[in-house]
């Protein structure tokens, strides 16, 4: 699967996590609204969630992650 098509079902995924668990979906891999986010926390707690997502870079993780932050975050 091409990056781009992944990175739109990961943003999808992050969609319908944050609908299910509105603001504490963040907090699982985000501890703050200005915090960095950590790529191998991140990755943790994907290889759980959608283990799919582990073949995009880090910089495309991160870029996905923060576009659903952008859109659902509190």
């Amino acid at each position: 699967m091409d990056g781009i098509r992944l990175r739109a079902r990961l943003l999808e995924f992050f969609k319908f996590r944050v609908l299910a668990a509105q603001a504490d979906f963040f907090a699982d891999w985000r501890p703050a609204a200005d915090a960095a986010i950590e790529p191998s926390r991140l990755r943790g707690w994907l290889a759980a969630q959608w283990p799919e997502a582990l073949a995009l870079p880090d910089a495309d993780l991160l870029a996905t992650c923060s576009k659903a932050w952008d859109l659902y975050g509190p």
